[in-house]
């Protein structure tokens, strides 16, 4: 299918922002795998990983339009700004899941969508924006959109960070180290985190920017005194002890130290506080809006956003710990079923209109024409989904 709209925040965000900027989807979900997967997967991971499903999906329907299809969970997966049709595939263009993440807590080529980059390559990341057109692999990517290259896949899988940890093992040829090319030959200094905590912190995930001409003796220190003497004199705590929010969220699985990525405390607009998980609009992780909307401590969040609220933020770390665990990004919307529980039996009937009959049928005696093109089918034939059937042609 061809590109959709979605919002998009300002490129300066104000300090009471919008509640509707970039959009994203929604779920309803079927069964899934283990809770407990590899703790060890290989030294070349799959990008197809087995993960114990629960069943196999080979008669369901695996077209997902502007979606991937999940083959933990046997079903599609849809992108930011996109939602189910009645056969619950993702050709719908919506709002109302603009401030969700679909793809929250997904580590980069392991679960996480793929989508075409400007660069001749593909890429997958945990916060694709303003991307409609994803795949469930680098080659189903590559050969889509550049069917030309030899070295697309190549070049795609050397793209995103390793899964959890290096690519390759330490001393093994290609070993990826545990930074983003952008910062491998980077020293670490101290410098002001001059949107979110407001104070000095020692790393190597400062801001481009700072690097630049005329920059480094104002934002990159070697002493921490003289960033705090320059920056926040009026703070007793700084420095601050603790790691920064990354200036692109899209790094952070280069320091997860286990499968996913962290979660923040975020601005949730839906409610006027405060709340804590990966499932912060997309948008809020990328394009540099890290630093205005995720924070590591709740106060921060509070602070900034909700001064006036007694009982902020309404979700705290632990909590949420404790109710999802840290687990893959689909277990937010699948039954979590250890590997020797019985699983559910999905039966593959098959739903199609009777318009003389006024009335949706369960058989496969549908006429020929219903399943004769691509559209017709998405139209006409629903996969054990009687009431998307109904919905759509009666109403």
């Amino acid at each position: 299918p061809s590109s959709q709209p979605s919002g998009d925040p300002s490129s300066q965000p104000s300090a009471q922002p919008s509640g509707m900027p970039s959009s994203q989807p929604s779920a309803q979900p079927s069964a899934q795998p283990s809770s407990t997967p590899s703790a060890q997967p290989s030294s070349q991971p799959s990008e197809s990983p087995s993960a114990n499903p629960s069943r196999g999906c080979e008669n369901l329907r695996t077209d997902c339009g502007w979606g991937i299809f999940n083959p933990w969970t046997c079903r599609c997966d849809c992108a930011a700004g996109i939602c189910f049709d009645g056969n619950e595939q993702c050709y719908l263009s919506c709002t109302e899941t603009a401030n969700n993440n679909p793809f929250g807590g997904c580590s980069p080529g392991w679960d996480c969508p793929w989508f075409p980059d400007q660069n001749g390559h593909c890429k997958s990341e945990p916060h694709p924006t303003q991307q409609f057109e994803i795949y469930r692999t680098s080659k189903e990517c590559c050969d889509t959109h550049f069917s030309g290259s030899s070295t697309c896949v190549e070049r795609s899988k050397a793209s995103h960070p390793p899964f959890p940890w290096p690519i390759h093992f330490p001393g093994t040829p290609g070993e990826r180290p545990f930074s983003p090319e952008i910062e491998i030959n980077r020293e670490s200094y101290w410098f002001p985190d001059l949107h979110n905590e407001l104070n000095c912190f020692y790393g190597r995930n400062y801001e481009e920017w700072m690097l630049e001409d005329g920059y480094p003796p104002y934002y990159l220190f070697t002493d921490s005194s003289k960033c705090c003497q320059l920056w926040y004199p009026a703070r007793s705590d700084c420095p601050n002890q603790g790691i920064a929010t990354n200036p692109e969220e899209d790094y952070a699985a280069y320091y997860a130290s286990s499968y996913p990525n962290n979660g923040y405390y975020f601005p949730d607009f839906t409610v006027n506080n405060c709340g804590f998980g990966q499932d912060y609009p997309a948008w809020m992780g990328s394009l540099g809006y890290e630093r205005w909307y995720l924070f590591r401590k709740p106060e921060s969040c509070c602070r900034k956003y909700f001064p006036m609220v007694k009982n902020c933020p309404y979700e705290h770390h632990t909590d949420v710990e404790h109710q999802q665990g840290n687990g893959y990004y689909w277990e937010s919307y699948a039954d979590n079923l250890g590997n020797l529980d019985a699983h559910p039996t999905i039966y593959n009937h098959t739903f199609y209109p009777d318009l003389h009959a006024g009335t949706c049928v369960n058989g496969t005696d549908y006429p020929d024409w219903m399943a004769s093109d691509r559209d017709f089918k998405r139209l006409y034939l629903y996969k054990n989904n009687l009431e998307g059937c109904c919905k759509y042609w009666f109403g």
